[in-house]
Formats: C-alpha cells, sequence, structure tokens
C-alpha cells in the first residue's frame, strides 16, 4: 500500500517543490490542465491516507474527489508557499470527520513497554516498521488520536513532519515526538511479529 519506492517521497526535491508551486500558480490563473497535474501528483498519497481511515473504497475515492473540489474552490485565497498536501490532509480529515469516520480508542497496555528498551528510534528500526506498516494497521487502533493521525500521515500518506505539524496545527518538534512515541507503542505491540 506505501509507494512503490518508499526512499523517494512524493516531493522529493526543492526542483519538484518549485515546479508544483508553478503548477498551482498557474491553476489559480485558470489553467485547468496544470491543476489536473497537481491532482495526478497529489491523489496517490491522499488517498492512502483516507482508505487507511475509513477502509471504505468509495468513501476514500468519494472524499479524495471532495478534497480536490475545495481545494481547487480555495485557489484564489490559497498561499502557494505553504504545502499543498497538508492543505488537501486538512481538507480530508474534517470531511472523515463530517462522515462520521471516527477513532474507535483502544487501551494501550502500558505493561508492554516494561520488556521493551526505551531507545532512539534510528533508520533501521523506521525502516522495519515501514516494512510492516500493512501489518500492523490493526494495531494503530491502540495508539491515541494523534499518535494515529502522525503515522498514517508519514507512512501512508507521506508528508513530512513539517506538513504534519500544519494539518495538526502542531509544532514539528511535536511531531517528531508524537511519531517517536507511537512508533516505540508500536514495536511494544507487534514484537512477536519479528522476533
Amino acid at each position: 500500500m506505501l509507494s512503490q519506492n518508499p526512499n523517494k517521497p512524493v516531493i522529493d526535491s526543492v526542483e519538484e517543490t518549485e515546479d508544483l508551486r508553478s503548477l498551482i500558480l498557474s491553476a489559480k490563473k485558470g489553467d485547468t490542465e496544470a491543476f489536473g497535474v497537481v491532482y495526478t501528483q497529489l491523489f496517490t498519497p491522499l488517498y492512502r491516507y483516507v482508505f487507511t481511515r475509513c477502509r471504505d473504497t468509495e468513501l476514500a475515492n468519494d472524499v479524495c474527489q471532495q478534497a480536490f473540489l475545495r481545494f481547487f474552490q480555495a485557489l484564489p485565497g490559497y498561499e502557494p508557499d505553504k504545502s499543498p498536501l497538508a492543505y488537501l490532509f486538512t481538507i480530508a480529515k474534517h470531511l472523515l470527520i463530517n462522515e462520521g469516520v471516527k477513532k474507535k480508542p483502544v487501551p494501550f497496555d502500558e505493561s508492554l513497554f516494561e520488556t521493551t528498551p526505551d531507545e532512539h528510534v534510528d533508520i533501521v528500526k523506521e525502516t522495519h516498521v515501514k516494512l510492516l506498516s500493512e501489518s500492523i494497521d490493526s494495531f494503530l487502533p491502540s495508539l491515541t488520536g494523534d499518535e494515529e493521525e502522525v503515522i498514517r500521515m508519514h507512512f501512508y500518506g507521506e508528508l513530512s513532519h513539517k506538513e504534519i505539524g500544519e494539518v495538526l496545527r502542531k509544532e514539528e518538534a511535536t511531531v517528531r515526538k508524537i511519531k517517536e512515541r507511537a512508533l516505540t507503542k508500536l514495536r511494544a505491540l507487534t514484537r512477536h511479529l519479528h522476533e
């Protein structure tokens, strides 16, 4: 479900960011073909995030279409310096809430931390968690709302910490801490999958 190249984010370089910004500026001037390219580039990460929240293909497609429609309608006032992915995720998140897609809380068993060493997340472990992401999706409801959102946006939606911060209205450093805490919990919950 993650991208074919997990090492390459949706927007990989400054050049790609500028290309996307240029397309959005053209779309603001009425160029619908430019908006079509924006749609093509950003649909997949938005869809992944929405689908992991609702698990309904039809609803996920509908929410994504509505999010892009609202984005298109808001283009005259949109500031192209802001992340378009973060903007779309914010719209989609609100649409899902309006659809009644709510998180069902599952309490996290704090005793799982007792057998898990408290260590910093390193790239090898983060990659391992990413590879297990499809297997561990059933464990995500055990996380807090913010933890689950950060994991879904980062690993499924491929948003950067900064973009997630824009969506959740949190500092980038706070998003990193939330992600680290969530990964620690997920490692404890999924230890049996990789022992």
